[in-house]
């Protein structure tokens, strides 16, 4: 009888059923997993608003985004989770962060008129170092023994709310978005995200202020459609 692991299309070792989720289907849905499949919609609800010439409410996707990126983490370490739905937690949320703050800004921007070479030539940069910081948060994370209490870098969550306010500032009715402030924005941005800084990780009084800013920057952004 063959003992060997089963094996995939690509010959990697198949996990184990019990180690990619309960039931028929893979994966958890757990009330963290929920939070952050509810932002990876808003982030694609943001992609959906910019097609249709709607700045407004892909900015205000975009906020909502980040908010619920905001909480999975705080509802993670609340829930007594096993160490299988840890990790596959830390994988769902690169995952969503990656579409829905190293993709879908780039997404509103292109539709918005940010389609000049050295535009995309900034919102590749962007990108590329979204997912480099993501990467390295990953690595940290898998090996991280106890709670962090810094970021390394600036969390790519955080472009859920420089961009929609750069862009609120930037907004004219009828006449668009000033790209010259989004430019800087990007460049800027995308270094902070893979310089060696420490940020402090966001607790207690966070947890009201972001929301209420998000409450804010909804209502001035809801004034312009």
């Amino acid at each position: 009888m063959n003992s060997s692991p089963e094996k995939d299309g690509s010959g990697a070792p198949e996990a184990a059923a019990s180690d990619v989720g309960s039931g028929i289907f893979i994966g958890y849905l757990n009330p963290p997993a929920l939070l952050t499949l509810s932002g990876l919609i808003c982030a694609c609800l943001a992609v959906v608003f910019a097609v249709k010439g709607s700045v407004p409410l892909a900015a205000i996707c975009l906020i909502y985004a980040g908010i619920f990126d905001l909480f999975d983490g705080m509802v993670a370490r609340k829930c007594n989770l096993s160490e299988a739905e840890k990790e596959y937690g830390i994988y769902i949320d690169t995952v969503a962060d990656m579409v829905s703050f190293g993709a879908a800004p780039v997404f509103v921007l292109v539709n918005s008129g940010m389609t000049a070479p050295i535009e995309i030539a900034a919102m590749l940069l962007f990108t590329c170092c979204a997912g480099t910081r993501l990467a390295y948060f990953n690595t940290l994370a898998t090996k991280s023994t106890g709670p962090m209490r810094y970021f390394t870098g600036l969390p790519v969550t955080y472009a859920a709310l420089i961009f929609p306010v750069v862009m609120l500032f930037s907004f004219t009715p009828g006449e668009g978005l000033a790209r010259g402030p989004l430019l800087i924005t990007l460049v800027t941005v995308a270094v902070l995200f893979v310089l060696r800084v420490r940020i402090p990780k966001p607790r207690g009084v966070f947890y009201i202020i972001f929301p209420v800013l998000a409450l804010a920057m909804t209502y001035l952004w809801w004034e312009h459609i």
